[in-house]
């Protein structure tokens, strides 16, 4: 694997390099690159999981790699290895990994990360790496040479992954992949982050995951927002969209959900461990009195968190338009006018379910006057559509849609006369 950059490594001098990294390691502006172990994870043993154990040890084989010592389950939407000793190794796969890839892509996400495993056998490239991935600040020409040694290991990798599977399955799980960690962040900042200030963290986190991935197409949604940043972001996510485009992929569907993946579900309580676990992650562990279920969670909590991004597109709105207490007909006039860009907030900053920024702006201004008006939930992790007094159903991203095309608020949400 080494081989495989020492066309870029050539262009460097690598006894610079070697001091730079070793200068950098003295000072501690970077940590030396001891093997990393997932904070928390579940050891996969052979006899309960003999499929992926075979799928494993059948991939080195063919690869000439050796063979993990270990196998494990991790609460993340991400995949490694991790060097433990001379010869010994684990490769780890995040549970919503196991759950959402097809076999055929698993086996090359496997093959992947055991090439990755080789280059970091490499102490120089894997302090390189290490320095590539640090959130030390660089010079913008060392960030570019790091990140044409790392792309070309990317892309190597990538190759040894076709190996063991055609590069349209091994495009396909590079972006699945891609997809389903930016998808599980997302989720987690949607519906997770924000509950350990009311002293709750939901148990079933991965199957309400997993619901909006299989059930609501959250993939699908999130996809276009996805391929914006990582095409105006290049060094986001490892270069995806250059390493699709060397793979030959289409970028037109999102992935359908995995017909026939590795791992159904863990054992719940196994999945409640990692839930508790992330809930902890995301704040004092004292802080969380009562994990529940999404099904049980009270709607006031999901009221007051939409209620803070209404408030926050409010006062956006007011810079805006120079003035306080903006109304909803002023945000619709912003939107339907073209302007949605212009309103300032950080919702919009990073990924986002919502079509665009208009959308995004308009949704939580909609919902709230909807629940004010006596609007009902329909699912807790379906929120955007909502049932009415006398059962009428609104989909309030389709209405904001619509608005930001030109149509009128209905007529329950419409100013009166006296406004």
């Amino acid at each position: 694997m080494a081989a495989a950059v020492s066309w870029r490594l050539g262009k460097l001098d690598q006894d610079l390099i070697k001091i730079t990294v070793i200068a950098l390691i003295v000072t501690r502006l970077i940590p030396l690159p001891w093997p990393k172990r997932v904070p928390d994870r579940h050891i996969a043993r052979r006899a309960d999981y003999p499929d992926l154990h075979a799928m494993v040890d059948e991939i080195a084989d063919a690869l000439g790699a050796r063979r993990p010592s270990q196998v494990c389950f991790a609460p993340v939407a991400d995949s490694g290895t991790t060097r433990l000793g001379p010869r010994r190794s684990e490769l780890w796969i995040g549970l919503p990994y196991a759950m959402g890839f097809e076999r055929a892509e698993l086996r090359a996400v496997i093959a992947f990360e055991l090439a990755f495993l080789e280059a970091h056998r490499s102490w120089l490239l894997s302090a390189l790496l290490e320095v590539w991935t640090s959130e030390t600040r660089k010079k913008p020409a060392v960030r570019a040479e790091l990140g044409a040694v790392a792309k070309a290991l990317l892309t190597q990798a990538d190759k040894v992954g076709c190996r063991v599977a055609d590069p349209r399955t091994m495009a396909n799980a590079l972006l699945r992949g891609g997809l389903m960690s930016d998808s599980f962040t997302w989720f987690g900042g949607r519906y997770a982050t924000d509950l350990p200030s009311y002293g709750l963290f939901p148990v079933d986190l991965y199957q309400g995951w997993r619901w909006k991935v299989n059930e609501d197409d959250l993939l699908g949604r999130i996809m276009p927002r996805y391929l914006e940043l990582h095409t105006t972001q290049t060094l986001r996510g490892g270069f995806t969209i250059d390493r699709l485009a060397e793979l030959g992929a289409t970028l037109e569907h999102p992935p359908q959900p995995a017909e026939n993946p590795i791992l159904s579900a863990l054992d719940p309580t196994v999945e409640a461990r990692f839930a508790r676990w992330l809930g902890n992650l995301l704040s004092n562990p004292s802080g969380v009195y009562w994990f529940v279920t999404f099904g049980e969670m009270p709607d006031a909590v999901w009221d007051e968190l939409i209620g803070h991004l209404h408030d926050r597109v409010l006062q956006a709105t007011a810079e805006l338009v120079g003035r306080p207490n903006p109304t909803l007909t002023d945000l619709v006039e912003i939107v339907a006018g073209g302007r949605g860009t212009e309103i300032k907030w950080e919702h919009r900053d990073s990924l986002c379910a919502h079509s665009s920024a208009g959308v995004c702006a308009l949704f939580p201004v909609l919902h709230r006057n909807l629940r004010l008006k006596g609007y009902r939930y329909t699912h807790a992790l379906r929120q955007r559509q909502l049932v009415g007094p006398g059962g009428d159903r609104i989909d309030v991203v389709r209405l904001a849609q619509g608005i930001e095309h030109g149509d009128q608020l209905p007529e329950i949400l419409a100013p009166t006369a006296s406004s």
